[in-house]
């Protein structure tokens, strides 16, 4: 079902082709930045700037899976039986201003503050067995069905600072490698109204320095582009303030673009990420009422497949915008959790 509806999306993109206009040959091209969910793909010339927003949605929601297996009426109790409240929905915007200078050829420069928005949408859970939760849980006690809250944060993330160098630029082929560090601004001890922290996973930031490195390469042969990148997150130090930071992360993507005209191209991507749970546990009382209150229920391995597309409007002098819907083929959860339902990717930049 999810690889009919990446087919029916790619060809629904074809005919935007007739709608775009036609750039000069001295102008930029549509397909000369990445698809619009891909960081650190693109370096600028000696002196030129470039400033952008990116914005990115990611929805879980629906039934819980443990590993790859769905967690069904038959198993639920011994899957989900500690837990005396369920996720319906988690939904998670993040908003990115990109500011990009190049003092060499060879160097480009990047910072990105972000702003979050995380909320989380539960229920009662019917599994439920036992309403002990300890370790200063909220111990719900006979919570009849219909129970269900919703809660959120919002705030600032933490802030990424790139140095991207321009390996190679020969004839078709492309390398950059990113060396790039992730600033701990966002909030890593945001609270709910018990005055206890929020999951794991809603934290506005990671309370720790992170190192992002990245090499991408990109290979052009009009009206073709093909590019694969692959990186990691890894923390510096140990375990924030709290006694706890987000697990490493691999990733690994690579995409093909086709060329409609000068102004406009779509594109399909496949995205492969392997994340390790939450490390360390909350040093101070905290809830163990839900899945997400539970650093084994946190990450795994994922495969992402989409469609996206990239313009350039003339009119404008080389604004450049892209959009892109990612969907899982696979996935493979730690614990229990939500399967992802979708990733939105939007992007909208200017050089100078």
């Amino acid at each position: 079902m999810h690889t009919t509806s990446i087919l029916k999306s790619a060809l629904c993109l074809a005919p935007l082709c007739l709608l775009a206009p036609t750039l000069s040959a001295q102008a930029a091209q549509a397909d000369g930045h990445a698809p619009a969910g891909v960081m650190f793909e693109h370096a600028h010339r000696e002196g030129e700037f470039m400033f952008g927003y990116n914005a990115q949605r990611v929805v879980q929601d629906g039934a819980y899976y443990q590993g790859s297996e769905k967690i069904t009426d038959s198993n639920g109790s011994d899957a989900l039986g500690r837990y005396s409240m369920l996720s319906e929905k988690h939904d998670m915007v993040m908003h990115m201003l990109h500011f990009m200078y190049a003092p060499t050829d060879r160097v480009t420069l990047s910072l990105m503050p972000m702003y979050m928005t995380m909320d989380m949408d539960m229920r009662a859970n019917p599994y439920q067995v036992d309403s002990g939760m300890g370790h200063g849980g909220m111990g719900h006690g006979d919570m009849s069905s219909h129970m269900s809250h919703s809660h959120g944060v919002s705030g600032l993330g933490d802030t990424l600072l790139g140095v991207t160098y321009r390996v190679l630029d020969e004839g078709s082929h492309q390398v950059l490698t990113t060396w790039a560090l992730s600033a701990p601004t966002g909030d890593f001890s945001e609270t709910g109204a018990d005055g206890k922290p929020v999951h794991y996973g809603m934290q506005l930031g990671a309370g720790v320095w992170q190192v992002l490195p990245s090499v991408t390469y990109k290979y052009n042969a009009e009206p073709y582009r093909a590019g694969a990148q692959i990186s990691t997150r890894q923390p510096i130090g140990g375990t924030n303030n709290l006694g706890y930071y987000k697990g490493d992360e691999i990733s690994s993507t690579a995409w093909l673009s086709y060329l409609w005209n000068p102004a406009i191209s779509s594109s399909v991507r496949l995205q492969y990420s392997k994340t390790d749970t939450i490390q360390g546990h909350y040093e101070v009382p905290h809830n163990h009422s839900a899945p997400a209150d539970f650093q084994g229920n946190y990450g795994g391995e994922q495969i992402l497949a989409g469609v996206g597309i990239n313009t350039v409007i003339p009119a404008t002098g080389g604004l450049r915008l892209g959009a892109e819907y990612l969907i899982p083929i696979n996935e493979s959860l730690n614990g229990v959790q939500q399967q992802t339902r979708d990733v939105l990717n939007a992007s909208i930049s200017k050089a100078f």
